[in-house]
């Protein structure tokens, strides 16, 4: 995982003998950038996994688009923003038994997360998994969808923090039988805003959580804190 602050841990990945880890990210059409601004963090990876990776069973990560833009920008000092897509993020483990696959979509997109105000925290996944010690020994499958879509997470304003998953499960996630999160949409837009200081606004959608609100980004779960 790339960071512009840092790792929080020592970086490792490990994808064992045997193991198979598939990620693909495609687009067309499509801009994707990737803005932080001084002393701030702006992170973004597509078709993830991010902190301390161990793949020793199946990982497939996909995100597909087509239209338009996915950006990700953190604007003001302190600011973090975050976006992973098709996820997984705080110390992954794929067991030999597990199997995790991540599928986004979408279509004629435009995808932001954005966050700005100082110390405002804006974090997006898509296809989900979170942190911190996402552990998979079952059969893990996320997917999303959408069509026109336009999906965004702003946190504006001083302290503000956001979150948005959709296909979701969030803090300290197992999963040990078989857990199948699902999200389709067709038009429309999905919107997750904090707005105004210390505002908080969080929104899972094919959901589980238990990050025990109300602050979030989980403590320790996949990003630098202030």
């Amino acid at each position: 995982a790339a960071m512009a602050a840092g790792p929080v841990s020592p970086a490792k990945i490990v994808i064992a003998s045997g193991a198979t880890s598939t990620q693909l990210a495609s687009f067309t059409n499509l801009t994707v950038s990737n803005q932080s601004n001084a002393n701030n963090t702006a992170m973004q990876n597509i078709s993830s996994n991010a902190g301390k990776i161990t793949v020793n069973g199946i990982s497939s990560q996909t995100t597909v688009a087509n239209g338009g833009a996915m950006n990700n920008e953190s604007v003001s000092k302190d600011d973090f923003a975050n976006q992973n897509v098709s996820s997984n993020a705080g110390r992954v483990t794929v067991s030999m038994s597990g199997e995790s696959t991540q599928y986004t979509g979408m279509t004629n997109s435009t995808l932001n997360n954005k966050a700005t105000g100082g110390d405002a925290t804006a974090l997006q996944n898509l296809a989900s998994n979170n942190g911190d010690g996402i552990r998979i020994s079952g059969t893990s499958a996320q997917t999303v969808g959408l069509t026109d879509v336009t999906v965004s997470n702003t946190a504006s304003g001083s302290h503000a923090r956001a979150t948005q998953n959709l296909s979701s499960n969030f803090g300290d996630v197992t999963v040990a039988g078989t857990s199948t999160q699902t999200t389709y949409v067709t038009g429309g837009s999905i919107t997750n805003l904090a707005k105004g200081y210390r505002s908080h606004a969080i929104q899972n959608i094919a959901s589980n959580d238990a990050c025990n609100e109300p602050q979030d980004p989980c403590p320790g779960c996949n990003a630098p804190r202030h």
